[in-house]
């Protein structure tokens, strides 16, 4: 007697017609947004460390500076670009959004450039302080219309997660800082929150990617 049964529900995992196949159905896994994640929360724990450095820094001025900040400072440039990077897949995926490339690109490449002038800035003695000051300071006017850009785009989603839009108010209000200068301590604040957000955007990805498939 023939064991198949019609009436059997099937036993296959089944994707939530709710989700983008390219999201549901494709490269994605929950333990790959998960490890996103976590490495969004390793940026705010190694912000947090290059922010005491400075802070060591400022209150001891007759020390040399330390070459690690330096070092850090980079590595975490690079380890933002590639979470934005990621991001930008993400939301291609799951909510078909585009024109992130230019935004994402002038933001790793300015920097990039603000790490560099930052460690020049810190040579003592240089004859080309006054110039690369202001160099460093147009930088971060640079940077702040970048973010202001980036948030704009992120704005222009339809339904998306809580912790996406907070992400984007975050970088917004962080662009506005970094655009005007003389509020740089508070654009700060919000970086450290929105790689907060960035994390929470992902989990909440992985989430909803679970929850969308069904034993």
């Amino acid at each position: 007697m023939s064991e198949y049964d019609p009436y059997r529900p099937p036993q296959a995992v089944l994707l939530d017609e709710r989700l983008p196949a390219a999201f549901a159905g494709g490269d994605w896994s929950r333990s790959q947004l998960r490890v996103l994640g976590a490495l969004a929360l390793g940026y705010l724990f190694g912000l947090c460390v290059l922010l005491a450095l400075s802070l060591w820094q400022m209150l001891h001025p007759q020390f040399a500076p330390l070459a690690i900040g330096h070092l850090l400072s980079l590595l975490l440039v690079l380890l933002w670009g590639y979470l934005l990077l990621r991001l930008r897949a993400l939301l291609a995926a799951r909510f078909a959004l585009r024109g992130l490339d230019w935004p994402l690109a002038l933001q790793i490449l300015l920097g990039l450039l603000t790490t560099g002038l930052g460690a020049l800035l810190d040579e003592r003695g240089s004859a080309l302080a006054g110039w690369l000051s202001l160099g460093y300071f147009g930088l971060f006017v640079a940077l702040g219309f970048c973010l202001l850009w980036f948030g704009l785009r992120l704005r222009r989603i339809r339904q998306p997660y809580p912790a996406l839009r907070l992400f984007a108010w975050l970088v917004l209000l962080a662009g506005v800082g970094c655009a005007s200068v003389v509020l740089l301590l508070p654009a700060l604040l919000l970086g450290l929150a929105a790689s907060a957000a960035l994390a929470w955007v992902f989990f909440s990805a992985a989430g909803e990617l679970g929850a969308g498939r069904a034993p």
